[in-house]
C-alpha cells in the first residue's frame, strides 16, 4: 500500500523486518514482545466547531514547502497539525457511531507478526467503544481487547495464557472533574482508551508537522510525530540502556482522510493508517553483511479499513463480562487523575475515592 509523495520506507527486496525465532517459544522473552505487539496500538482539548475544516487553518502547500529555516512557517505548519489532530479527536468523541475493521503489521529481527480485530464506538460523547485484536505467533493466539461503557473502561490482554486485567472508573473522573471543566472541552471518560488516548498521546512530547498526499489514489493528510532527540537522551539516559529499544517509536505518522467515503461520504477526518516508526539502524561493524538494512524501521503499521456509519448500539454492547473472577485487576484511576491534573484531596469528602 503506497502513499504517494509520502512513501518514505527505504526497503530492499532482500530484507525484511520481523520477530526473533524465540517469539514462537513460550518464554519470558517472547511474551514481553507479544505484549508491546499487542500493545503498541494504545501507546499509554478544547473542542473545535463542528463546522471547521482543516482547509480553514493557516496551513497550505506553501507551508509544507519552507525551509526548515523558515521558523514562523514551520510553526504554523505545527500549529495547524495540533488543529488536526484536535478536530479528529473531536468527531470520533463527538460524531456519528461507526465501526471498523483493523489490522496491524508488527517487524522486528526474525518475523512479521500480523493482527486482525475490530473497533465499534457509539459516538455522541458517550465514551462507549469497544476495540478487540487478536495476533497469531504460529504456535499460539494472544489477545488484546479494551472497552468502555461510559461508565467503566477495561483492559484485558491475553499472552502465552497469562491474562492481565486494568480497569478505569471513567465515570468517577467525570465527577471529580465536573469543577474544573471548561464548555467545549470533552468529557474525561472519553479521553481513556481508544484511538482518542492514542492521538492525545501522540501530541505529548512530539514535534508535529503536517503534508498532504494521496493513500490508494484518494486525497489525505499526513501528520507525523517525531520524539525531539533532547526527549530520546533523556529516555536512554533515565532508562540506564546504551541502546535504542527496538520496539520504541521515536515517530508516529497518523493518515488521516479527507473526503471520506466515496459513496456515502462518511470518515471525513477518519484516521486510516497509524505508523510507528524506530531509530535508524546503526551500521554493521565487520564484513559487510549479505543483507542490507533499511534507513529507517517502520515497526508496527495499524490500518483502520471497511469503516462505516452505523446506528448507535446498545449499551450492552459495552459492557464488559469479567469472566476471569481469579485474576486480580489493577484499577488505574489513580494514574489518569494525574495526567489530567485532577485533585481528589481537594475535593469533598463525598467525591473521595473508595
Amino acid at each position: 500500500m503506497k502513499i504517494d509523495r509520502y512513501n518514505r520506507v527505504i526497503r530492499d527486496s532482500k530484507f525484511a523486518w520481523s520477530f526473533p525465532a524465540s517469539f514462537t517459544r513460550r518464554h519470558g522473552g517472547s511474551k514481553g514482545i507479544v505484549l508491546v505487539c499487542l500493545c503498541i496500538v494504545f501507546l499509554t482539548f478544547s473542542a473545535l466547531d463542528w463546522q471547521i475544516t482543516v482547509a480553514d487553518t493557516p496551513y497550505d502547500e506553501t507551508a509544507a514547502a519552507a525551509a526548515p529555516s523558515d521558523q514562523a512557517a514551520v510553526m504554523e505548519n505545527e500549529d495547524a497539525a495540533k488543529k488536526l489532530l484536535r478536530r479528529v479527536i473531536f468527531q470520533l468523541a463527538s460524531g456519528p457511531a461507526f465501526e471498523s475493521k483493523v489490522r496491524q503489521r508488527v517487524w522486528t529481527t526474525g518475523r512479521e507478526v500480523v493482527g486482525v480485530g475490530t473497533y465499534e464506538q457509539s459516538g455522541h460523547t458517550s465514551g462507549q467503544f469497544n476495540f478487540q485484536m487478536t495476533m497469531h505467533d504460529g504456535e499460539g493466539k494472544h489477545t488484546l481487547q479494551q472497552m468502555s461503557d461510559g461508565r467503566l473502561a477495561w483492559t484485558r490482554t491475553e499472552v502465552a495464557g497469562e491474562i492481565s486485567l486494568r480497569r478505569v472508573d471513567v465515570a468517577r473522573l467525570d465527577e471529580w472533574s465536573a469543577s474544573s471543566q471548561h464548555d467545549g472541552m470533552l468529557p474525561l471518560r472519553v479521553r481513556v482508551g481508544g484511538w482518542i488516548e492514542l492521538l492525545e498521546q501522540i501530541q505529548l512530547d512530539h514535534q508535529l508537522q503536517i503534508a498532504s498526499g494521496k493513500l490508494q489514489g484518494q486525497p489525505v493528510w499526513v501528520v507525523t510525530a517525531t520524539l525531539p532527540q533532547s526527549k530520546q537522551d533523556h529516555i536512554l539516559q533515565t532508562s540506564g540502556r546504551d541502546q535504542w529499544p527496538t520496539l520504541y517509536p521515536v515517530k508516529v505518522c497518523v493518515v488521516i482522510s479527507k473526503v471520506g467515503n466515496q459513496e456515502t461520504g462518511f470518515g471525513k477526518f477518519m484516521p486510516l493508517r497509524i505508523e510507528h516508526w524506530s531509530r535508524e539502524m546503526d551500521p554493521p561493524s565487520g564484513p559487510e553483511p549479505e543483507e542490507i538494512p533499511q534507513a529507517e524501521r517502520l515497526i508496527s503499521l495499524v490500518e483502520l479499513y471497511s469503516i462505516r456509519q452505523i446506528a448507535p448500539p446498545p449499551i450492552e454492547r459495552f459492557r464488559f463480562e469479567n469472566r476471569d473472577a481469579e485474576v486480580n485487576f489493577t484499577n488505574e484511576t489513580d494514574r489518569y487523575l494525574k495526567r489530567f491534573g485532577v485533585n481528589v484531596a481537594e475535593l469533598a469528602p463525598i467525591k473521595q475515592y473508595r
